[in-house]
């Protein structure tokens, strides 16, 4: 036995060995460490610690952070706020809720609640989500991303294995796919988790397609719930739609027989079912909650408008359309939902997988059946779902039409499809540099050629006359693209257009040589330079999408934040404007807020948009325009969902009255020796200032820091003061200053310096020499105060309500718009409530202590102790299936109240009311998720077992075993390398060259 081993140890080393010595063994190490030098120079440092994937460097732009990282150094992207402020802070409460041993199907902080475990929109279930259950949150996104490419690769590798396409060419066209953009512009979101899936999901169906296996069908399966459990539909979709079209072409010319092509129906579609079943336990909940909350009549899509062609030219020049991730664009849409780069050197690839054959080692009619079968018509299948795929996202017209009556398609534009775009330019990349890497040479060719039949030999010309015209439509298509460059970017982008024709120049040079000669030097040479000319472009293509963040931007805790975080109680909200906070990250940092960034009942958007009518910019992002912020801090509406706290930027409108000062006559410059001026002498409460600032924009390189402060006449105290770091001063500048406790009759005058500034600063004075300012009051009576400034300003709301409140008497009104009438009243008691309908219970008018004990996110428990009996009203969005109510144990209905929020009746005396979200139909959902899980696994074993039973009464065949390929591979026949139907189009009569290796 140890003898064996050893036998089979020295055996595996010799063909190590061998294969080293080979040409193509150092092709496919190139092939490879290409793929590896992409990774390393994209997300390597942040495998290895020196910052992290998540683009927190993005914060900057945005308060609180910006003032306090005090830089003017910006993200190379600035279009991924949506990871900072939705996705990324919905998965940290729902791994830190699991290991304090709570399944976070809630989320209490923003827009009053939402669905958080229970649905899979934050991708947090998807298997290459792993990483942020078990690594630090800085360090997770860049090992997701890591697992996306793996997977990826895992999927490109085996599918063009199933091809016969040479290894060299796997770790390339994976490249490609990994790079392309849509898995480099959606990073950090979920749709690259499921995106990467997309591989493996063509894996699987091509065998359900071709091999008849019962088996396939827990493959198909496996995979579907992979993609459908990562947190975005709409790519499923996708996939599953060009798939099965690709699948239906696949089962047609691999079988040719109807009984097959049933037989593999079945198949699929069983694995499409077994894959729903096993999501099911997410499924379920997500559609009961998708047709409660969801709108998607705003996400409709109709007609045949495609992205257009400046669009698919980023293919091979990225910054066509957009300086990348920069801002700077003069597309009609986001960058991240055009961006479509695969290299030029991919779009060359294509063109030779078209027009070089491959070479053979053996006759084709020594392949086996299966093998044939494999490997039929792939290549003409794989471009013509390219074609396909193209026309239906950047051409658009009848097809695009057509499909946007589909379900996904209708709700979803069509640019996030050009993921399939990129999926099917990549496998035929891969394909062409297997040819490139194992050509049949030009000689053979024409030899070929000359021996096939008229038909053959049109079908061919045919190929090479659709090579020579797609070389024109790119070159076409480039040119028009450039004719709408702005001019301030013409010579740049007509450089980089430059570059790019250069390189594809040589990659299609290096592809001529391997097919002219046969030399294997030759070939070893070009297949090195073309993975070069691929992987260099795709970094540097990508580094610009994917910034690597100093570990110390990553969501610090900044003042303005850490005074929320002491002073918001679990009766409190506060609200944020513009974009103050990013409103999402309020499940971050664990603080309870009315605005937020996510999915959100229409209810509560009812009386959001009664606050602000363009409070929603899209479908699921709330916050307030700061003009707004005077009126806001004395919204009754607020006041009744619990908001204590109204966050603002630094320099956004003040709330309060404002008083003008004497108009600015002259200047007075600040600079490094003089860097103060002062005020006027005033006297009074106030909420802040407004100064005139520098008729100019003003910058400096490292910035500059700004102090205000009140200062009381005569004893010099300092009565308020703010300090704010500003990358620049320009133009008139709100100032919020903590003054409203200042006595009427105090006096004071207001300092203002500036320090850090390279140039001088002029601040606008009157003739005497004194900053001119206009000052805002507070509002007497109305409960608002300025309570923190600096990085960010707060402002307190007294008339605020409490989250869980006690009612004492009610008010029956049925139509929303009188409802949200009668909220905005600011006469309507505060221990009245709004009701939808007549309840079966009246409040008798008397006072409840309430108390509420801790709980965690799913639930609201409350003492109450009520002199009479009243309503226990919860201003959270609780009208969403899951959500019920129980007095002392039993259950009680939770009714409608103050028309996004919810009320319990509680009878006279001392109570327990509990308010609990279960995730709706999550039992059933795991039943039919545990079920299929259990029926796979039963299955597999009896499979198993009869298979092993028949061997064992079978007798012995020495003609049983693999077959070792000419790579030293096990294969299902003699050779499981072959052409396809576009190859076969010439007459397949062996060369000389084919005759040689085959003796």
């Amino acid at each position: 036995m140890a003898t064996e081993r050893v036998a089979d140890r020295l055996d595996r080393r010799t063909r190590f060995a061998l294969w080293l010595r080979r040409p193509q063994g150092w092709v496919e190490i190139v092939a490879w460490a290409a793929l590896v030098a992409f990774v390393v120079f994209t997300i390597g440092p942040a495998l290895i610690g020196h910052g992290t994937f998540l683009n927190t460097g993005l914060l900057n732009r945005y308060t609180p952070w910006g003032e306090s990282f005090e830089t003017t150094t910006g993200s190379t992207n600035i279009l991924t706020s949506d990871t900072l402020d939705s996705v990324f802070p919905q998965t940290t409460l729902l791994v830190r809720s699991a290991h304090e041993g709570v399944f976070a199907a809630w989320n209490p902080f923003v827009a009053g609640g939402v669905e958080l475990g229970g649905v899979p929109n934050s991708g947090a279930w998807s298997p290459l989500s792993l990483p942020w259950w078990i690594l630090p949150f800085s360090y997770a996104p860049g090992a997701v991303k890591l697992l996306e490419i793996v997977a990826v690769t895992v999927g490109m590798s085996l599918l063009l294995r199933r091809w016969s396409v040479p290894r060299a060419a796997w770790p390339i066209a994976s490249l490609v796919f990994a790079s392309s953009g849509f898995m480099v512009a959606w990073s950090n979101w979920p749709q690259t988790r499921v995106a990467a899936f997309i591989p493996l999901l063509f894996w699987a169906i091509d065998r359900a397609a071709v091999e008849l296996r019962a088996r396939d069908v827990i493959g198909v399966g496996a995979v579907v719930a992979s993609m459908l459990l990562g947190g975005f539909p709409a790519v499923v979709g996708y996939g599953l739609f060009v798939g099965g079209i690709f699948f239906l072409a696949r089962t047609i010319v691999a079988h040719r027989a109807l009984r097959g092509v049933v037989l593999s129906g079945l198949i699929a579609v069983g694995g499409i079912v077994f894959g729903l079943l096993l999501s099911a336990w997410q499924l379920l909940p997500f559609a009961i909650s998708a047709s409660n909350v969801v709108d998607f009549g705003g996400r409709g899509q109709h007609g045949g408008s495609g992205l257009g062609s400046r669009p698919m030219v980023t293919s091979w020049i990225p910054d066509v359309s957009f300086l990348g991730s920069s801002g700077a664009a003069w597309s009609n849409r986001n960058p991240v939902e055009e961006y479509s780069y695969i290299g030029i050197a991919a779009v060359v690839l294509i063109a030779a997988a078209v027009l070089i054959r491959p070479a053979t080692s053996q006759l084709s009619a020594d392949r086996g059946i299966l093998a044939r079968r494999r490997t039929r018509g792939v290549l003409t299948i794989v471009a013509a779902m390219l074609a396909f795929s193209v026309v239906l996202v950047f051409l658009g017209g009848p097809i695009l039409a057509a499909a946007r009556e589909l379900p996904v398609f209708d709700s979803n534009p069509i640019g996030r499809a050009r993921v399939v775009v990129g999926f099917f330019a990549a496998a035929l990349a891969g394909i062409g540099f297997g040819r490139v890497v194992e050509p049949e040479t030009l000689r053979d060719e024409l030899a070929r050629f000359r021996a096939a039949s008229p038909l053959r030999r049109t079908g061919r010309i045919v190929a090479i006359v659709l090579v020579v015209l797609f070389t024109l439509s790119i070159g076409l298509q480039t040119m028009l693209a450039l004719e709408a460059v702005p001019t301030e970017y013409v010579h740049q982008t007509k450089v980089e257009a430059l570059t790019v024709g250069i390189i594809g120049a040589a990659v299609g040079v290096a592809v001529l040589l391997a097919w002219f000669f046969r030399s294997r030097v030759v070939h070893v040479l070009v297949a090195v330079a073309i993975a070069a000319m691929v992987v260099v472009p795709a970094i540097s293509a990508t580094q610009k999408w994917w910034p690597i963040a100093s570990l110390s931007t990553f969501y610090p805790t900044t003042p303005a934040l850490a005074y929320l975080q002491q002073n918001v109680s679990d009766q409190e909200r506060y609200a944020t404007t513009g974009s103050a906070t990013l409103p999402g990250s309020a499940t971050y940092y664990g603080i309870r807020s009315v605005t937020g960034h996510a999915f959100q009942t229409k209810e509560w958007k009812q009386l959001m948009r009664s606050l602000d009518p363009d409070t929603y910019p899209t479908a699921t992002y709330l916050s307030f325009s700061p003009n707004l912020i005077p009126s806001l801090v004395e919204s009754p509406i607020l006041d009744r969902v619990a908001t204590k706290y109204l966050v603002a930027d630094p320099s956004a409108p003040l709330a309060g009255t404002t008083e003008d000062g004497d108009s600015q006559t002259k200047w007075s410059d600040l600079t490094a020796d003089n860097p103060s001026v002062d005020s006027a002498t005033n006297s009074g409460p106030l909420n802040g200032i407004t100064i005139t600032g520098p008729p100019a924009l003003t910058t400096s390189k490292g910035g500059m820091t700004m102090t205000v402060a009140v200062i009381a006449d005569g004893t010099g105290k300092t009565l308020a003061k703010t300090e704010s770091w500003v990358p620049a001063l320009g133009g008139g500048r709100n100032i919020a200053l903590p003054g409203s406790d200042i006595p009427a009759d105090t006096k004071w005058h207001v300092r203002i310096t500036i320090t850090g500034q390279s140039k001088l600063v002029p601040i606008g004075t009157d003739d005497d020499g004194h900053a001119v300012m206009s000052i805002t009051r507070p509002v007497s009576g109305d409960g608002v105060s300025v309570v923190h400034t600096g990085d960010a300003t707060v402002y307190e709301r007294d008339s605020a309500l409490d989250r869980v409140r006690w009612a004492s008497d009610q008010q029956v009104v049925t139509t929303a718009a009188d409802r949200i009438r009668t909220l905005a009243d600011p006469s309507l008691p505060d221990d009245t409530v709004v009701l939808n309908r007549t309840p079966d219970h009246t409040a008798g008018g008397g006072d409840a202590a309430v108390d509420l004990q801790d709980g965690d996110t799913n639930e609201t428990v409350a003492d109450v102790d009520a002199s009479a009996g009243g309503w226990l009203v919860v201003a959270d969005s609780v009208l969403r299936p899951g959500w019920s109510a129980t007095v002392d144990g039993e259950p009680s209905d939770l009714v409608t109240a103050d028309n996004a929020g919810g009320a319990v009746w509680v009878p006279k005396g001392q109570h327990t009311v509990r308010l609990h979200y279960a995730v709706p139909r999550a039992a059933i959902g795991g039943l039919v998720s545990g079920g299929a899980i259990l029926v796979a696994v039963a299955a597999s074993v009896l499979v198993s077992v009869s298979v092993r039973r028949r061997r064992r009464r079978r007798p012995a065949d020495p003609g049983d075993g693999p077959v070792t390929g000419p790579d030293g591979d096990a294969t299902d026949g003699p050779d499981d390398r072959s052409a396809d139907t576009l190859e076969s189009a010439v007459d397949p009569t062996p060369t000389a060259t084919q005759r040689n290796q085959t003796t």
